[in-house]
């Protein structure tokens, strides 16, 4: 026969965990750090060396969402070889 006993909930429930973001907004919160550091406060280009297994595009597109979410509409993203460059667009034109 199947025997039934109490004990307090603190005991038996199971512990609330602190959750880390996401890998997805672990990489997003870097680009955005990254971008902030060298672009809006040090006023120069940002600068991303691509790996072998990188996709570019995929690099360029976490440049440009992390750009949007810190206002930053007039970023420039450019391909050399195996780097990725973002500026500002007006900050081009005032070195020419």
């Amino acid at each position: 026969m199947v025997r039934f006993t109490t004990a307090p909930v603190e005991e038996v429930a199971p512990k609330s965990k602190q959750r880390q973001p996401s890998m997805r907004a672990q990489i997003q919160e870097q680009y955005q750090d990254a971008l902030r550091n060298a672009v809006t406060e040090r006023h120069e280009a940002l600068v991303v060396e691509l790996e072998p297994e990188d996709k570019p595009l995929t690099i360029r597109n976490r440049i440009k969402r992390a750009s949007e979410m810190l206002g930053l509409e007039d970023i420039v993203i450019r391909r050399r070889g195996n780097r990725m460059v973002a500026y500002r667009g007006d900050q081009a034109q005032e070195s020419a």
